[in-house]
């Protein structure tokens, strides 16, 4: 073998070595990104829900974001720096006296999931990592319920529900604001990761009728329970096996929510599986779901399409 020859195949093997060490640095740095990446994904825990008193607010108030998830009242008296946050425009679509006629009843109560839902988050000052405090009104429908439900859903990790809402913060005497919502200081960056664990879907409510995944809460009135219907419905009745919990035993007589031992009156003992709670969009049934968990420690389902969805279909059984 000359030299040249000897030189060429010396070269070729270089070659060789060059591409083989490549190939592994690509394969290393693949792994590494998507390890880093599962990480990452699988990092985020499951969101808390908690309940606050009005003192112990006033001592986070510069270190939380409040939500006022009233429908009504806003303008006449809010908490200092709240943002308003209405459940109605949360929705697949709108719940209106117009939409009964040309739009889908059937889709009032679910619950937004595109990605829009994240930048409207940030532009109330939002961060999934930051506590929010929301706010509601003992004489309302449970909406501050249904609102610190959606942000659980949307990913936030950690959510309170202020303990008699804004009417208790105004009987402590604590800063009132009147009129518009306040500028945001600073945009959120809350980022949008869907805890599915916490939806309760048609199809599974359909599988929950046929098996013993846990119990069914109605937490409607007693007159819708027995078949009086709300705007939208398209059937009267209850879901098949349901155990009514009506939402307004879920408040004291001062508007606090009741305590653990009420609660657990009201469910009652020996829970087996994951409980889902209904109503009629999915406001009443998104309270009961986290006062049961709040209160309880129970992981709870809401199945926010409700009877809105559930009687849109002729083939599903009401009792």
């Amino acid at each position: 073998m000359n030299y040249h020859v000897s030189k060429k195949i010396g070269f070729i093997f270089i070659v060789i070595l060059f591409a083989l060490f490549a190939a592994g640095i690509r394969y290393y740095s693949k792994n590494k990104l998507e390890q880093d990446n599962s990480v990452q994904s699988n990092s985020r825990k499951f969101g808390t829900i908690e309940i606050i008193d009005p003192a112990s607010l006033l001592v986070l108030i510069n270190e939380v974001s409040v939500i006022d998830a009233r429908l009504s009242g806003f303008h006449e008296g809010h908490i200092s720096s709240s943002q308003p946050m209405n459940w109605t425009e949360w929705t697949e679509e709108k719940p209106s006296i117009i939409n009964s006629v040309i739009g889908n009843p059937s889709r009032w109560g679910k619950v937004e999931t595109n990605r829009q839902i994240e930048e409207r988050l940030q532009n109330l000052g939002l961060s999934h990592e930051k506590l929010i405090v929301v706010v509601g009104s003992p004489s309302g429908w449970g909406e501050e319920g249904r609102i610190a439900w959606n942000l659980l859903f949307w990913g936030a990790q950690k959510v309170a529900l202020l303990n008699g809402g804004f009417l208790a913060w105004k009987q402590m005497g604590y800063d009132v604001e009147y009129g518009e919502p306040s500028k945001i200081k600073e945009k959120g960056n809350f980022i949008l990761s869907i805890e599915n664990s916490r939806r309760a879907t048609l199809e599974a409510v359909k599988q929950h009728l046929t098996s013993e995944a846990g119990p069914l809460f109605d937490s409607r009135t007693e007159q819708e329970f027995q078949g009086e219907r709300l705007h939208g419905q398209r059937r009267g009745g209850r879901i098949p096996g349901a155990k009514l919990i009506p939402f307004e035993n879920l408040y004291q007589s001062n508007g606090q929510y009741i305590s653990a031992l009420e609660l657990q009156l009201l469910i009652g003992n020996h829970i087996k599986g994951t409980p889902i709670a209904y109503c009629t969009g999915g406001v009443r049934s998104a309270l009961l779901a986290l006062l049961i968990e709040s209160r309880l420690g129970i992981k709870s389902k809401s199945y926010d399409g409700s009877l809105w969805e559930w009687s849109h279909d002729s083939n599903l059984p009401l009792e």
